[in-house]
């Protein structure tokens, strides 16, 4: 497609520039010599010739726009994939909105250079370079006074090019901030509806605009004195060719075809060089977005999903020893100090605490969503660092207080985990989740969507989704991340025998704050700033009367419990 589009490109600006030849054949063999014969030919020819230019030109756009827009699609998938190879702690660091704005606003400004700019840039260039020649062939003295012009204008494109570039990327940079402001707002409208605080938004997301109309101010500013000096600089050479011309015609060394052409190739020379000049404001702020993309595909995360050998067989024996971790946006404080933590196969554990001590701390470094600054983190006796990480979520089944749900149908989302299933495990993960009334309830049943993060279904329901997500998935290891403590009795019970049949065979991490969650777990561990205070059975912890455990019970039957 490339090769064509230049083709054509070439072809184009060849026969674009033989135009002012025949312009001065017709001038001086047919207007001198009143040859109305050669005048109606050399008007054929000249038609010819634009036929052509006209046709090659809508070619190589076609060619080369459909080119830069296969390439930028490319770019925004790979951009995307890299951004889901990413480990978690680069998203703590980062804002969603940003992230969007280099996959939509980015690449937009790519698009456009990668597409419609680059072929344009090339035409002119070719105009330009044709043109050069043409008029060194045509008269070489004016030429020579032509060329006078061209360094400073050359020297002024290079200086402003690397402003620009630095300029246009503090553009973007603006931007993806005013965008991460919108994002933010919109994902959590309700919270903002609630409090009444669209007026604050407004201001939050009116500030980060004035930023960014700041910086783009000063890029404008920069390149329409750019751009008047260029014009400026392109109409002086036009007015001196036009002087010393007229001159050589006067003292009969050129023609007046001669001057018309050569006239004509300095019009063609200083238009393609003026467009070259926008178009490099453009480029240089394609450089400046590209910058942003490339940053994130040339990051190399630090947790690999695939790299790392798998299991056989997983029985779901979990070892946690001498464990030290931070998050990465907060290196300075310690989540954990010396932790050790063994969970056995298929044995139901329940990590109690008040927030912060660092129960859903370590569901997330089970799954490897992080890793600890020191100490290992075994499953069935292997380290999990020298296995790979997508292989081990795979065997690890989620569900979580508010489950996130894909805008997507119930039979997508049901299937998440599990692509492949077929309808009649998709409908028994339902069954065992006690979801298959109410989705039965729905006119479009398992093709019923459930809204943006699932917001047409109800809490219990969204559980259920869940639940049979994870039974679909079928995980030797099974993490409750506070999974019953946002609803009401009648859902938390359908909930909870759907957790009953999820849980059975499996190894079990349960983290909630309700007693009718975990007294039926095997043990309970109890967790305070980041260290085990208490193990034991449900019946042994809650009899000791100066234990945690026994404490956080008494909150929780009075009704003022850590919920």
């Amino acid at each position: 497609m490339l090769f064509w589009g230049t083709l054509f490109l070439a072809l184009g600006s060849l026969v674009l520039l033989t135009f002012p030849q025949a312009v001065r054949i017709t001038i001086d063999q047919a207007v001198e010599t009143n040859n109305l014969a050669l005048i109606n030919k050399m008007g054929v020819i000249m038609l010819v010739i634009l036929t052509i230019q006209a046709i090659a030109m809508a070619l190589r756009y076609y060619l080369f726009t459909l080119a830069g827009e296969r390439t930028v699609k490319r770019i925004r998938h790979k951009l995307f994939d890299k951004l889901l190879e990413q480990e978690i702690g680069f998203f703590d660091g980062q804002k969603t909105g940003d992230l969007m704005s280099r996959i939509n606003s980015d690449s937009t400004v790519l698009q456009n250079t990668l597409s419609v700019n680059i072929s344009m840039i090339l035409r002119n260039l070719a105009s330009a370079v044709g043109g050069l020649v043409f008029l060194f062939i045509t008269s070489w003295k004016l030429s020579l006074w032509l060329i006078i012009i061209l360094p400073p204008a050359a020297l002024m494109a290079a200086r402003f090019g690397g402003k620009v570039r630095k300029i246009s990327k503090n553009v973007q940079h603006s931007l993806g901030a005013a965008s991460a402001v919108a994002d933010e707002s919109l994902s959590n409208i309700r919270t903002v509806r609630s409090f009444a605080a669209e007026d604050v938004e407004s201001s939050r997301f009116l500030g980060a605009l004035d930023t960014a109309l700041e910086i783009a101010r000063n890029k404008i500013g920069l390149i329409a004195r750019f751009t008047g000096v260029i014009t400026l600089l392109g109409s002086m050479a036009i007015v001196l060719i036009l002087w010393l011309g007229a001159r050589m015609v006067i003292h009969n060394e050129i023609t007046v075809g001669t001057l018309s052409a050569f006239i004509l190739y300095t019009m063609t020379v200083a238009i393609s060089v003026s467009t070259l000049g926008g178009l490099w404001t453009d480029f240089m702020n394609a450089t400046g977005a590209s910058s942003r993309i490339f940053h994130i595909l040339n990051r190399t995360p630090l947790i690999s999903n695939e790299k790392g050998r798998t299991l056989e067989s997983l029985k779901g024996k979990i070892t946690l020893r001498n464990i030290q971790f931070s998050y990465p946006t907060r290196p300075d404080y310690r989540v954990f100090e010396n932790l050790s933590l063994c969970i056995e196969e298929g044995e139901a554990i329940a990590l109690v605490g008040k927030s912060g001590s660092g129960k859903s701390t370590i569901a997330a470094l089970i799954q490897r969503l992080y890793d600890p600054d020191s100490g290992e983190i075994c499953i069935d006796g292997a380290d999990i660092a020298d296995l790979s990480a997508g292989w081990l979520r795979r065997q690890i089944g989620t569900v979580s207080q508010e489950p996130i749900l894909m805008s997507t149908s119930i039979r997508e989302n049901i299937s998440y985990g599990k692509p492949d299933a077929s309808d009649a495990e998709i409908k028994r993960a339902a069954e065992f989740a006690f979801a298959a009334d109410f989705i039965g309830g729905f006119p479009r049943k398992y093709e019923t969507l459930v809204g943006e993060r699932g917001i047409q279904l109800s809490g219990g329901q969204k559980q259920r989704i869940a639940i049979a997500r994870a039974m679909l998935k079928d995980p030797q290891i099974l993490i409750l991340d506070e999974a019953t403590s946002a609803l009401d009795a009648e859902s938390e019970e359908l909930v909870q025998r759907a957790l009953q049949n999820l849980m059975k065979g499996r190894t079990v991490l349960i983290i909630a704050h309700r007693l009718s969650t975990i007294k039926n777990t095997d043990r309970v561990i109890v967790l305070s700033n980041g260290e085990i205070v208490e193990e034991g059975p449900h019946h042994e912890l809650v009899n000791i009367p100066d234990g945690v455990y026994f404490q956080l019970v008494q909150k929780q039957v009075r009704g003022d419990g850590d919920r």
